[in-house]
């Protein structure tokens, strides 16, 4: 019996010592071997077995191991799998190295459809959220600058708020829009400027609406560049298309998140670097006008005295007219200073410019469990300009919803809110002699001359507070009485919402509907004080615009094994889209009160209102085979119907057809450690352009009080525009042909994409002129074909790879040659921008694109320069071609160096080549401003010089002119020849060291991540071929957002914008 009860016991025993083995527990935590952030959403299983679990949030797990010979495998998209035995452990913790060989790249594509990057036909450039957020600049597009081939961004000022003009492969219509289609959360985003005016009516202060996004709510961007790629939105992507996808949280975080991150900018204009030997007046004589070739400060200050007008040596407001009595109510000043010695102000320029502070709080509040995940976020941006009363606020409200209402049926939902105000004094374009048509802050300020204390003389008439200056006729405002007289103001009040319904009916049966509602209202202002030189008596105009689009989109999709190698996957849609806009504008002149800006408080009001409505309907479909996961062709068309144009004309339909074929998946043995992916891409798309609203047909105008009659009484008017609409107005049509390139070598230690793309463009739609007889002056017609051939390149590589230290290089390369192959008929060229009777881009037949046309100087048959008896070059009679804006070829280099928790990113910028019109340079040169006609460059003023070129008799030219003659007289403002400029450019685009704070530091103070980051944007460039001393820019386009290129109008200075960011997470 006791020998029972003792293999009883033991029996007992084993099995419990057993079953202690079977349910031993093994905890740890999953990390990057790369970072050492947590891992959450890892796998963890036990080989051969049905035991597993993930990681949570932090990047823990618990499993239960059978024995101490089991095998846990641990694995994560993008990383090496790892398989380690247990043993006697019971605390495993395991960091998973990134595996780009095992990842299949996917990307988002056209209608908001994710899909391996492998398989499509077309390029497509994806940016991830760490490259977009927390950077210097309020605006997405700017943000984007330099890091996508084929995609030209310009500035079209450095003041605060001011637009962005996005090009993607080139320009390709004359009169429409070049711009590409913006679609947030897979709804249409308006993007357009609403400007007040044209450049020279204002309309530079315009802002581009996606300024309205937030880049800090942005998870990723993807860029679709051709019509193969874009041809499912029909019309509205024949320019590309910006997908933006915000963020909605992570179902893998099972934990609320809370991240705060403030930023601290400064905001400085490039300023010109100024000559301060020489003073104001002309051929070395004292005058106090806008030129600065008078006599050196030490002649300048014995000048006076030297001439029989002792009262030189009273200050320059005892000159000014009399007229208006304005002498006289300067008078007190002019004796409260009492003699006057004439000197330099070497910060005359730059002490009215500031160092503008951003400050920029965001905080996003992310979370999820196994079926909703969700992002709430707000920010405030609060940017002030580099020049005063400049500046812009934004607040920005979010919430991102993915929640999986059943098995089957899941929604994704974001709602954004924007209250963007931008305020900033007029920029109106000009020439160097004030603003063109309205008053500019900037217009008169670059080329002060050096003896005028622009900030410490009066700028206000005491008497009625009008602008005083220092030009005897006060006839240019008073830069600072323009900042605090003339205001223009922006307020925007916009929502967005963007849902979509996924339900997947079956395995392979899948059902998507996407609406959405953009919808904003738009205050803008123009305010000018009465007593000023524009618009003495006051101007007041306000704006309120009400925009509004409705989307709708309906998707079925249908995806089939037809066996072991080949799949089929179809789609079929449906989209309407309806855009509302109006605008009420009131504007009133011969103000009462001063300072009051109410349209009451004005005499004259005149109102004006305008709606425009259009409808798109349309239908698409895809068609995609999968052959042996290495051969993908994919078949895509869309039908259209709008009301833009005339019934015969309103059904268009655009097919595509793409392929991808993948020689390392099809050849086995082909893939190696050297050669580890290879894809060859081809694809051919189309698209049109259909004309704005109201092309077709005339529209009747109203107005309520035309005049009055002889009775006094107030006569109301109808009447139809000197415009003649053109019922047989078609659509522009567009073709490309794509083919690509893409590689991964030397264990994906180098990648390579490069494409090469052809998109013709015919029937463009233009104005053309009437003859007045007929009772119109213009009409809209459909002519000729413009050609875009371009190559786009992006390289990148690991140049160094250790477990403490990387080194990662980008370039990326883009060259577009646009041509205009034909305008129809006899018709050689077309004006596209500009102003005046010549200046500006033109279409011509033969030459490139856009290219710049206005007045030359005269050569004769040898391309000789022909002067005249003065020794003065001659001018062009007629508009002749001045140059090419388009650049040969833009660059840009990037390398990423990452050292423990240090990371230091450098990206330079280059753009090769493409003339440009600089009104600024020509100022400046033209004025005698800068270091370029100063001794500081041994410019030595008082020799002669003699220009290279010959006589009317043809003999070389011999006749000596001055330094004052050059450049005021002859290069700068004799002719538009002399201010155009080769606007090569080498930029440090971005810089910015940051630092990781290690978690090991911050688990003890609750927070679960922690960074600073020192960043800044443009801090330096070389214009290779401008004057060193005028620090020209020529990231600027001072023709606004639009179709014009090449063109500066002293509308302002580029920025420099650095500071830091602190983020913490918790």
């Amino acid at each position: 019996m006791r020998k029972n009860l003792l293999l009883s016991l033991l029996l007992v025993c084993s099995t419990w010592v057993y079953s202690y083995a079977q349910d031993r527990k093994v905890t740890g935590k999953v990390s990057s071997a790369d970072d050492g952030s947590a891992l959450p959403g890892v796998s963890v299983v036990v080989k051969g077995g049905t035991i597993g679990t993930n990681t949570d949030s932090d990047g823990n797990y618990t499993v239960n191991v059978p024995s101490a010979n089991t095998v846990l495998v641990f694995s994560f998209v993008g990383t090496t799998t790892q398989e380690i035995t247990v043993g006697n452990r019971t605390t495993i913790n395991v960091a998973l190295a990134s595996d780009t060989r095992n990842l299949q790249e996917v990307v988002v594509t056209a209608q908001g459809i994710v899909r391996e990057k492998r398989a499509l036909g077309y390029a497509v450039t994806s940016l991830e959220t760490k490259q977009i957020e927390d950077r210097p600049q309020a605006d997405v597009g700017r943000v984007l600058q330099g890091k996508i081939a084929g995609v030209n961004i310009t500035q079209t000022s450095g003041v605060s708020g001011t637009g962005t003009n996005i090009i993607i492969r080139g320009y390709s219509t004359i009169s429409g829009s070049n711009q590409p289609l913006f679609v947030v959360d897979g709804i249409p985003f308006n993007s357009n400027t609403n400007s007040r005016g044209g450049f020279t009516g204002g309309g530079q202060s315009a802002s581009s609406r996606f300024l309205d996004l937030d880049p800090n709510n942005v998870e990723n961007i993807s860029v679709l560049k051709g019509l193969a790629a874009t041809v499912t939105y029909g019309d509205q992507g024949r320019n590309g298309v910006i997908l933006v996808t915000t963020k909605n949280g992570s179902k893998k975080v099972r934990k609320t998140e809370f991240t705060l991150t403030q930023s601290v900018f400064a905001n400085e204009a490039h300023l010109p670097r100024y000559q301060n030997q020489y003073v104001g007046g002309f051929q070395q004589s004292l005058g106090y006008f806008f030129s600065n070739w008078g006599p050196t400060i030490e002649e300048a200050k014995i000048y006076p005295s030297q001439n029989t007008n002792a009262a030189l040596n009273n200050h320059p407001y005892a000159f000014l007219t009399t007229a208006g009595g304005l002498r006289a109510a300067m008078a007190p000043y002019v004796a409260s200073v009492g003699a006057y010695e004439m000197q330099v102000f070497p910060n005359n320029v730059s002490d009215f410019f500031r160092r503008g502070m951003i400050s920029n709080t965001a905080l996003n509040i992310s979370g999820g469990g196994e079926k909703v995940s969700y992002n709430m976020s707000a920010g405030y941006n609060d940017e002030q300009g580099y020049i005063p009363e400049n500046g812009l606020k934004r607040l920005n409200l979010g919430l991102g919803l993915n929640a999986a209402l059943t098995k089957k049926l899941t929604v994704i939902t974001s709602f954004n809110f924007a209250n963007t105000s931008q305020f900033s004094p007029p920029l109106s374009g000009g020439t160097g002699n004030n603003a063109l048509d309205f008053p500019s802050v900037l217009a008169n300020v670059m080329y002060t001359p050096r003896q005028v204390d622009l900030m410490g003389w009066p700028y206000k008439n005491p008497v009625n507070g009008g602008s005083v200056y220092f030009r005897g006729g006060n006839d240019i405002p008073n830069p600072r009485w323009v900042l605090e007289n003339y205001k223009t103001t922006g307020d925007v009040t916009r929502l967005f919402n963007a849902t979509t319904f996924n339900y997947q009916a079956t395995e392979d049966l899948n059902i998507i509907y996407k609406v959405g509602l953009d919808t904003y209202t738009e205050k803008q202002a123009y305010k000018l004080n009465k007593n000023g030189l524009s618009f003495p008596n006051g101007l007041y105009n306000t704006l309120d615009i009400n925009n509004r689009i409705w989307d709708n989109s309906l998707i079925v999709s249908y995806s089939k094994n037809i066996s072991d190698k080949v799949s089929l996957a179809a789609k079929v849609g449906g989209n309407m889209r309806n855009d509302l806009f109006n605008f009420n504008a009131v504007t009133s002149q011969n103000q009462l009160a001063a300072g009051l800006f109410r349209h009451q408080n004005f005499v004259d009001n005149v109102s004006s209102e305008f709606t425009q409505e259009e409808t798109r309907m349309g239908i698409f479909g895809e068609l995609t085979a999968d052959i042996g996961n290495s051969f993908f062709i994919n078949f895509a068309g869309r039908n259209d119907w709008t009301s833009t144009v005339e019934p015969e004309n309103r059904r268009i339909f655009y097919p595509s057809v793409s392929a991808s074929f993948v020689p390392t998946s099809a050849f086995e043995g082909l893939e190696s450690n050297f050669l580890n992916f290879l894809k060859i891409r081809g694809g051919y798309g189309t698209s049109a352009g259909f004309p704005s609203p109201y092309s077709t047909r005339n529209v009747l105008s109203q107005s309520a009080r035309a005049f009055l009659n002889s009775a006094g009484n107030t006569v109301q008017t109808h009447s139809v525009d000197n415009f003649l609409g053109n019922p047989n107005l078609k659509p522009e049509l567009q073709t490309e042909y794509e083919f690509g390139v893409e590689g991964k070598l030397l264990n994906n230690k180098v990648g390579f994409d490069l494409t090469l793309f052809r998109r013709d463009t015919r029937d463009l739609i233009t104005n053309s002129p009437l003859d007045a007889s007929t009772g119109y002056t213009s009409t809209t017609i459909n002519i000729g074909k413009i050609r875009n051939d371009g190559i786009e390149m992006a390289l990148n590589g690991t140049a160094i790879k250790t477990d403490a230290f990387s080194w990662d290089v980008n370039l990326v390369y883009s060259r577009i040659l646009p041509k205009v192959l034909d305008l129809g008929g006899t018709l050689q060229e077309v004006q596209m921008t500009g102003f005046g009777a010549s200046l500006g881009n033109y279409a011509v037949v033969g030459e490139p694109f856009g290219i710049i046309k206005g007045t030359g100087f005269r050569r004769n048959d040898q391309g000789q320069l022909l002067v005249d008896g003065g020794g003065y070059l001659l001018a062009t009679t007629t508009p002749v071609i001045l140059g090419d804006p388009n650049p040969a070829f833009t660059s840009s280099l990037s390398n990423s160096f990452s050292y423990k928790g240090f990371a230091l990113d450098i990206m330079f910028s280059y753009r090769h080549g493409g003339a440009m019109y600089s009104s600024t340079t020509g100022a400046l040169l033209g004025r005698g401003m800068t270091e370029d006609t100063g001794l500081e460059t041994g410019y030595d003023r008082a020799q002669t010089f003699i220009f290279p070129g010959v006589k009317a008799d043809g003999t070389p030219n011999d006749i000596q002119i001055t330094a004052s003659d050059v450049g005021f007289n002859n290069i700068s403002f004799f002719g538009d020849e002399g201010r155009m400029y080769d606007a090569t450019t080498l930029r440090l685009q971005e810089l910015s060291l940051s630092y990781r704070i290690p978690k090991t530091l911050l688990t003890k103070i609750g927070f679960k991540g922690a960074s600073i980051a020192f960043t800044g944007n443009n801090l330096w460039y070389k214009a290779f071929n401008f004057p060193p001393g005028v620090n020209f820019d020529t990231d600027n386009l001072g023709l606004g957002v639009g179709n014009g290129q090449g063109f500066e109008f002293l509308t302002g200075p580029s920025a420099k914008r650095y500071g830091a960011t602190l983020k913490l997470t918790f």
